[in-house]
């Protein structure tokens, strides 16, 4: 199980996870990632964290949330 562990906010450092795992391509265009419970439960944290971090990518364009399907790496292009 990873740990995430630092002085900022929870969020924001799943935030930073997310990003870091898009531009390794860990995480690739168009990929679908884990669901809110399975990174609360990866990372310990709540699921309104996790959301919170979603919230945050799908502002600044980096993923895109698809009601009922999942939130998505945005494709490239």
């Amino acid at each position: 199980m990873a740990s995430l562990d630092g002085i900022a906010p929870l969020r924001d450092q799943l935030v930073e996870v997310i990003r870091e795992r898009i531009a390794t391509g860990t995480y690739q265009p168009g990929t679908k990632l884990p669901t809110t419970s399975e990174l609360a439960d990866e990372y310990d944290i709540s699921t309104r964290t996790v959301s919170d971090a979603f919230r945050i990518l799908r502002e600044s364009g980096e993923v895109v949330g698809v009601r009922g399907r999942g939130v998505f790496v945005r494709p490239s292009g």
